[in-house]
């Protein structure tokens, strides 16, 4: 996936769930409850195993990278969106994905 298609698909799926992905307290790329955070999102059920939860994006392992069409200089990027879903409240998303899309030249396709 392009910097834009990754951008669109989590904004996307941020938009729509409305809710933090959490279990215990703590943001995950999968909750308990069905929930999936910015990079959960684009992590496919086939490659997902729990052992990943609370591994940061850049240790993620290669094949989840791969899959996701990220080169090396992308993990910044992926790590931004991480920390959007994980610092601010849903109520916020829209706004720092707004900014997020600036900073990068990224297209904002997801109404105002």
């Amino acid at each position: 996936m392009s910097r834009q298609e990754v951008f669109d698909k989590v904004a996307a799926h941020l938009l729509q769930q409305k809710e933090k992905s959490m279990t215990m307290g703590r943001c995950m790329y999968r909750s308990v409850n069905g929930l999936k955070c910015a990079i959960g999102c684009l992590i496919p059920d086939d490659l997902y195993e729990s052992n990943i939860e609370n591994t940061p994006v850049y240790e993620l392992p290669y094949v989840i990278i791969k899959h996701i069409g990220c080169k090396y200089e992308d993990l910044f990027f992926l790590s931004s969106l991480q920390r959007i879903h994980d610092s601010f409240e849903p109520e916020k998303w829209r706004e720092e994905l707004i900014k997020l899309a600036k900073e990068k030249d990224l297209v904002w396709n997801h109404g105002l």
